[in-house]
This record gives C-alpha cells, structure tokens and sequence, in this order.
C-alpha cells in the first residue's frame, strides 16, 4: 500500500478510536425516528385531501433532505477540522513528515479518508431516510441516488475547504469559519430567491456570484431537482415568482458542474501547497 493509501486508512481508524462514526451514526438514527413519525402523521391525517397530502409529502421531504444536508455539512467541516491542526499541536504530524513521506501524500491519504467517510455517512442516511419515508407514506423520490450524490458533493465542498483551512487555523476556528460559509452561502442562495421574487437584478447577481465562490448552495439546489416528481415540479414551475427557496427549475448546467469539479482541485491544490508551507 503507497503512503496515501496508509495515512487514508490512518484517518479511517482514527475516527474510529475518537467515535467520530458512533456519534454520526446516533445522530443520523435520531433524524430518521423523527423522519418516521413526521411522515407517518402527514400521510394519515384525515384533514387533508389525497391531492394535499400528495403535494405536502414532496416538499416535506425535501425540507427533511436540508435539514440532512446542514447535518452532512457539520459533520463535513467537524472531521475536517481535527486531521490537521489538532495532530500538528501534538506532535504526531512531526513524526510521520520525517520519513520518506510528502507533505502532500499525508494531506492527500486524510481527504481521501475524511471522504469515505463522508460518502458512507451521507449513503446510510440518504438509504434509510428514503426508506422510512416509502414505508410510512408509500411516497420515493425520482432520482435519490442522484440526489444523494449531490448531497455528497456538497459535503465534500465544505470538507475540502476546512481541510485547507486547518492546515493555517486551530480546529476550533477552521471549524467555525466553515460552518460560517455554508451558512453564508446557504443565505445568499436566499437572497437570490428573494431577488428574483422582487425583481431586484442585484440581489440575484450575489447568489450567482456567491455560488462559484462556494458551490455548496449550487450543489444542494441540484439535489432538490433530483427530488421532485414531475406533477411536483410542474406546479411549483407556474408558481416561480413567488420566491421558493427550496424549488428548483432545473438541474445544475453542465458548465457550472465543471465549474465545481475545477473548484474542488484547486482548494486541494491550496491546501496541500498551504500544508507544505507550514512550520510544524
């Protein structure tokens, strides 16, 4: 096994060892047992018609997959941001940076394993919540996996950014000022609704140029897509003017997706040129 292949699976045991995964794991259990029994009281109600409850059940779920997606986000930027720093205080980066092993190898071998991580988290989540939400409401979403894979982009986002973060900031400010983005991202994407409701051409220019600054919002608009059945999607179509900002029109263009694969690279790229640069 080459040198990032060892530190990846490093990274996978020790999250282990700090029940990182366990604490995830929890976490993700606690929102599926919610999950279960908001869809189980929304599809049996005897308030709403068949047609309501048809279209409350789609957008409930997509306000669930947010709030998965926030939950993704945190765990993204918390794992991220005690491979770094954290070993650099200990000492333990010292040990390993004196053998024959690059600086880079060592950060590349953490993002690899940080994202598998990450890709089985959002996997287990995106699998039960689907479902859970099948069994109690009979209701599955068009393209999940599609979804998910967004969800997964997203968190890696967020991941990736932290990761270089934490290669200049302690854990705890690396971990902050991420979240901080995303939430700042997340707002701007909100502010464009609200731009495009008002006709306010500026307001939706800063969610556009926000989106390439950090694609999280973009990526997350694209699994919304991928989670709207089509009698969903046209009716919210005709109501566009109103705002909506968990509606999307259509998937993400090709471009922009091209866009965030050369965004990814280049804060890799940042964070390995940043790590090689820092005094341990």
């Amino acid at each position: 096994m080459n040198a990032i292949g060892i530190v990846a699976a490093l990274t996978l045991r020790e999250a282990l060892r700090r029940k990182l995964i366990a604490a995830l794991a929890v976490i993700c259990l606690a929102m599926i047992g919610l999950s279960a029994w908001g869809f189980y009281r929304l599809s049996h109600t005897s308030g709403l018609t068949s047609g309501e409850i048809g279209g409350a059940v789609p957008e409930a779920f997509i306000l669930f997959m947010f709030m998965f997606s926030f939950v993704i986000a945190l765990s993204a930027s918390a794992i991220a941001s005690l491979s770094v720093s954290t070993e650099i205080d200990s000492g333990v980066l010292q040990a390993v940076v004196t053998r024959p092993v690059r600086r880079s190898e060592v950060l590349l071998g953490k993002w690899l394993g940080l994202v598998a991580i990450l890709a089985a988290y959002t996997a287990l989540v995106c699998g039960l919540q689907v479902g859970v939400v099948f069994w109690v409401s009979g209701f599955v979403p068009p393209n999940p996996a599609v979804a998910a894979a967004f969800l997964f982009a997203e968190g890696v986002a967020l991941l990736t950014l932290v990761l270089l973060l934490s290669t200049r900031l302690s854990a705890l400010a690396a971990g902050v000022l991420g979240v901080a983005l995303f939430g700042m991202a997340w707002l701007a994407g909100v502010v464009g609704s609200f731009g495009q409701l008002l006709k306010i051409p500026a307001l939706h220019t800063v969610s556009v140029v926000s989106e390439y600054l950090l694609p999280t919002d973009g990526l997350w608009h694209g699994a919304i897509y991928y989670l709207e059945p089509a009698s969903y999607l046209a009716f919210q179509s005709g109501n566009q003017d109103r705002g909506d900002a968990f509606f999307a029109a259509g998937a993400p263009a090709g471009p922009y997706l091209i866009w965030a694969v050369v965004w990814f690279a280049l804060v890799l790229v940042l964070g390995m040129v940043s790590f090689g640069r820092r005094e341990l």
